[in-house]
């Protein structure tokens, strides 16, 4: 069963369990091409609400970095 889903090559991380609400962040993976070819990185935050019933998690912001993350 899929609760949320967001598709793109990325880092990720949670933010931490005693925070409401719900933060994922995702770094453009390193050696990852993005959907236009571009090799830039981005550093996005997006709000995880279980609460509603789509697929979607909402997009709160993003930031341009000058390298891409690693795991």
């Amino acid at each position: 069963m899929k609760l949320k889903e967001l598709e793109r090559p990325a880092v990720q991380a949670w933010s931490p369990a005693s925070h409401y609400p719900v933060y994922l962040a995702t770094g453009t993976s390193a050696q990852q091409l993005d959907a236009s070819f571009s090799t830039n990185g981005t550093l996005e935050i997006f709000e995880v609400d279980f609460r509603d019933p789509s697929l979607d998690l909402k997009h709160k912001g993003v930031l341009s970095a000058s390298s891409r993350y690693y795991v």
